[in-house]
């Protein structure tokens, strides 16, 4: 076999192992939910929420558990608390798939939906509604398509304008959501229920501080959680499989580049494997923090980034004395 080919060879090897490795952190970015805090850092936007506070017991699987009236002047008296918005509603079903689907059909907060993250548009009358992500794909249930959802009696149809960017997390969300304006909410459910609460939390206050200030006051009928938390699975098989998805596909991307480097590709090529390990890292280390339900932060991101990037170019600037040291 002449050089060139096994040169070849060797390029084609790290082009494929580069490739497995983005396609493995990609899945995991995804599953995760990493990839929509990471374009929400670097896109300037805020999370739409901070904490929420729900309570004990909720989401329920009979009924759905709610908060008292009390609950949202006790939550804004917090030291920290910027701000607090109930979100209402009750349970309805989705008529139409043999028996009811259970949804949970919620007075949506126009601000609050745009800022989450939705495909299509929000609803602007009374005969639209969003649907969440999971409910969505299960249901095979797209943009457009109109539903018929059986609430207080009497059975509505709504046309779906949009889906929720975010999948939830199916330890708080056991029924899809169907979200609604808060008229077509009262149709539908007769009596509103608070049950959560959003609370943006003061510019100088931290969200995990911002939670254990709730917890503390309101006591345990009361469970509190992050925006961050709020989106982490709660499933172990989707909390693991993520990470590791993406610390395989950054070996796969490391090993091509080192193989690259090792080897006797161009500078050229070496460099550009040596930027996709920089990549890959940093979404890998996105992947491991999303999963474990920590919020991530632009800081973070470039700190990462940051620390990989320069260690790539410390490398490619003494690439000719390692290797001829070596070889």
């Amino acid at each position: 076999m002449s050089g060139t080919s096994r040169h070849l060879r060797a390029l084609a090897g790290c082009v494929v192992a580069a490739l497995a490795g983005l396609l493995l952190i990609g899945t995991g970015l995804h599953l995760s939910g990493a990839g929509w805090h990471i374009a929400r850092c670097l896109s300037g936007a805020e999370s739409p929420f901070d904490a929420a506070v729900l309570p004990v017991g909720y989401p329920g699987v009979g009924t759905i558990p709610s908060l008292p009236e009390t609950a949202v002047t006790q939550i804004r008296a917090v030291p920290g608390v910027a701000d607090a918005v109930p979100v209402q509603g009750g349970e309805v079903g989705l008529v139409g798939f043999g028996t009811l689907v259970p949804l949970e059909a919620v007075a949506v907060d126009l601000a609050l939906l745009s800022s989450s993250g939705v495909e299509g548009d929000v609803p602007r009358s009374a005969s639209e509604a969003v649907l969440d992500r999971r409910t969505a794909d299960q249901l095979h249930l797209e943009v457009g398509e109109t539903i018929m959802v059986h609430g207080n009696g009497a059975d509505r149809a709504f046309e779906i304008t949009g889906v929720t960017e975010s999948r939830g997390n199916p330890a708080y969300d056991v029924r899809g959501t169907l979200g609604v304006l808060p008229m077509s909410a009262a149709d539908l459910v007769g009596s509103l229920e608070t049950e959560v609460v959003h609370v943006r939390a003061d510019g100088d206050v931290d969200p995990g501080e911002l939670r254990n200030r709730l917890q503390a006051t309101l006591g345990g009928e009361y469970d509190v959680l992050t925006h961050a938390e709020m989106l982490s699975t709660g499933d172990v098989t989707t909390e693991t499989l993520p990470p590791v998805l993406g610390v395989v596909g950054s070996l796969l991307v490391v090993g091509a580049a080192l193989t690259a480097y090792m080897g006797r590709q161009t500078t050229t090529t070496t460099s550009l494997l040596m930027a996709t390990t920089v990549l890959s890292v940093t979404a890998t280390a996105a992947v491991i923090v999303a999963s474990a339900g920590v919020e991530i932060s632009t800081p973070t991101i470039l700190a990462v980034a940051g620390t990989t990037a320069l260690a790539a170019l410390a490398a490619m600037a003494l690439r000719p004395k390692i290797v001829s040291h070596i070889g």
